[in-house]
């Protein structure tokens, strides 16, 4: 839901028209008939030829033939039926003629439904807690896109940019979700200190590792996009405390919740014996969360480590580059830091209870 909000987001504050970029301008057309459908086309996948009918341009209720998949390849599940609507790019041939080119489907109103069934899910199950993450989504999403985002594209130092974005979500979120009490101020303060250490390890690991940022084509198309404005190195830096954030916060709220509701239940739980009890559950809950994060990390990477597996470089090269050494280096210093958010954050949330 996070990707959906911020892409909706993106569009409506990057442009004063959505379907124009610096790489051309698209509009929209639904197709009103398959033509013909092919098993093979030179992709390799299959390549249909549509009728379309324009939404938009000059042209707008005109119906142009086109083909889909030839360009970019599909697979079965890509291929289009009619009343489909997806976004066109126009160009002139050599004897003036309109050529009309799909550039991709419009997929964005399909995720709407769970989107939907999303928030009913979080209004019935946890009701006023549900309108608070809510809340709290939308206000992460405003300063990642008001804020962090911005500062990037004037080449700011995207590190310094997302350390100061990534604190005031914090403030906003925690208070916001979890009420102004001395519970969140605890695992507040617990996010923060391991977020340092989240940061701090990441840089020092990220120099030794010699990473350039350049590991992806889309951070290659980047800097050169931006003329090498942006410090790609520092950016996965970003990258890495960013993707460790969620995690953080579940473990910080997670142990200071169980270190109040201890002291709850119990009114003579203070001190040692109130730091033993809530470090328990803090021990079982390290493994699975760690266990959830390494899980979240290889599942987005699936398809390149399957294409890695193939074996079309040698296991030495494939396993040194750069792109998987991220994502284990993401993986052990976002676990470091939920290890050292368990004792810090009981820690805090002991001393408040006292107060």
């Amino acid at each position: 839901m996070r990707i959906l909000l911020a892409l909706v987001a993106l569009l409506l504050i990057s442009c004063a028209d959505p379907g124009v970029g610096r790489a051309g301008t698209v509009f929209d057309a639904h197709v009103t008939k398959v033509i013909s459908t092919s098993t093979t086309g030179p992709s390799g996948g299959p390549v249909q030829q549509l009728e379309i009918e324009l939404d938009g341009s000059l042209y707008r209720g005109d119906r142009v033939q086109t083909g889909w998949g030839g360009r970019s390849p599909i697979n079965a599940n890509g291929l289009l039926r009619e009343g489909d609507r997806v976004l066109v790019t126009q160009r002139r041939g050599d004897k003036d003629e309109r050529i009309y080119t799909i550039e991709e489907v419009v997929r964005l109103p399909s995720l709407l439904p769970f989107v939907a069934m999303l928030v009913v899910a979080l209004l019935l199950v946890a009701r006023l807690k549900g309108l608070s993450s809510l809340g709290g989504l939308a206000a992460s999403v405003g300063v990642f896109l008001l804020a962090i985002v911005p500062a990037l594209q004037r080449g700011d130092d995207p590190l310094v940019a997302t350390l100061v974005g990534t604190a005031i979500i914090l403030v906003i979120t925690v208070y916001l979700v979890h009420g102004f009490n001395r519970k969140s101020t605890a695992a507040l303060a617990g996010t923060l200190i391991a977020l340092a250490v989240v940061a701090l390890l990441a840089a020092i690991s990220l120099g030794a590792g010699h990473i350039t940022g350049l590991g992806s084509e889309e951070a290659v198309f980047l800097a050169v996009g931006t003329d090498y404005k942006v410090d790609l190195s520092r950016l996965v830096l970003a990258g890495v405390i960013v993707g460790s954030l969620g995690a953080l916060v579940d473990m910080a709220v997670g142990q200071a919740s169980t270190t109040f509701e201890l002291a709850a239940v119990d009114g003579n739980l203070r001190g040692r014996a109130l730091y033993g009890s809530a470090l328990n559950v803090g021990r079982d809950h390290i493994g699975s969360l760690v266990n959830t994060l390494a899980l979240a990390y290889f599942g987005g990477a699936l398809p390149l480590i399957v294409l890695l597996s193939l074996g079309n470089s040698p296991l030495l090269v494939t396993i040194n580059s750069e792109t998987i050494v991220v994502s284990i280096l993401s993986v052990v210093i976002a676990s470091i830091g939920l290890v050292c958010c368990v004792p810090v954050t009981t820690a805090i949330a002991v001393r408040l209870v006292r107060e």
